[in-house]
C-alpha cells in the first residue's frame, strides 16, 4: 500500500491537504504519518526541516509509492498528486470540464485569496515599515477579503457541497473559513451558503479527525499579534 507522511502546521492551509489524505486513507486507499510543526517556535526553521524543504514552508509530502521514494512541496501540487494516485476517493468530479471547475476554484483561492490578499493581513510588515504603511496595508488586504468573500458567497450552492458531492475544495474553503472567523470576519453571520457549507464538512467524521489531531476548532483565538504590528478595525 502507498504510504505518505505529511508535514503540516496546525491550522495553516496545509489542512486541506490533511483532510485529503485522512479521505483517502478512510477509503482503504492508502495509508499516511504526519509530522506536526508549530511556526511561532520556529520548527519551520530548524535544520532537519531545512533539509526536507530548503523553503521552509508547509505542507510537505513525502510519499513511497511502488517502490520510489520522493518529496513535494506547493499545496497545489501535492493536491494534484494526491488526487491523481486516488480517482477512487472521489474528490474531484470525473467530467473534464467539473474537474477543471475544481482546479479554477483551488487556484483562485490558492492565489488571490492566500497568497495575496491574506499575506497583507497576515504580514503587513513584509510590504511596508512604518505602523502607517502597515495600516494601510492590511486595510487593502481586508477590502479584497471581503469583495473575495461576496464573489465566494455568490457561487457557492444553497444546499449540499461546493461542486455538489464532497471534495478537495470543500477541503480548502474550510480553511479560509476558519481564518475569515479568526481575523473577524464573522462569515457565520454574514456569508450563510458558506457558513452551512462549513458546518457539513466538519460534520463528516474525516474532518473531525483531522480538527482533532490538529488540535484546532473553527472558534479557537488568534495568538496575540508580535508586539511592533498590530491589527487595525475589523470590518465585516
Amino acid at each position: 500500500m502507498t504510504h505518505y507522511r505529511l508535514y503540516y502546521a496546525p491550522g495553516a492551509c496545509s489542512l486541506a491537504t490533511h483532510i485529503v489524505l485522512e479521505e483517502i486513507r478512510r477509503a482503504g486507499l492508502a495509508d499516511y504519518a504526519s509530522t506536526r510543526l508549530v511556526l511561532p517556535s520556529g520548527d519551520q526553521k530548524k535544520p532537519e526541516f531545512l533539509a526536507i524543504n530548503p523553503r521552509g514552508h508547509v505542507p510537505v509530502l513525502s510519499y513511497r509509492l511502488e517502490g520510489v521514494e520522493g518529496v513535494l512541496t506547493e499545496n497545489l501540487a501535492i493536491l494534484k498528486f494526491l488526487l491523481q494516485q486516488h480517482p477512487e476517493a472521489r474528490l474531484l468530479p470525473s467530467a473534464p470540464a467539473d474537474e477543471a471547475r475544481a482546479w479554477e476554484w483551488l487556484s483562485w483561492l490558492a492565489t488571490d485569496v492566500h497568497s495575496f490578499a491574506f499575506m497583507m493581513v497576515f504580514y503587513p510588515a513584509r510590504f511596508a515599515e512604518s505602523l502607517a504603511a502597515q495600516a494601510e496595508v492590511e486595510a487593502k488586504g481586508r477590502a479584497l477579503l471581503t469583495q473575495h468573500w461576496v464573489d465566494l458567497e455568490s457561487r457557492l450552492p444553497a444546499e449540499g457541497f461546493a461542486l455538489g458531492a464532497f471534495s478537495a475544495v470543500d477541503a480548502m474553503l474550510i480553511v479560509f473559513y476558519r481564518w475569515a472567523k479568526r481575523y473577524g470576519f464573522t462569515p457565520q453571520s454574514h456569508y450563510p451558503r458558506w457558513a452551512a457549507l462549513s458546518e457539513r464538512t466538519l460534520a463528516r467524521e474525516s474532518v473531525q479527525a483531522v480538527f482533532n489531531d490538529e488540535r484546532i476548532n473553527l472558534t479557537d483565538a488568534l495568538p496575540p499579534r508580535p508586539t511592533h504590528l498590530f491589527q487595525i478595525g475589523v470590518t465585516p
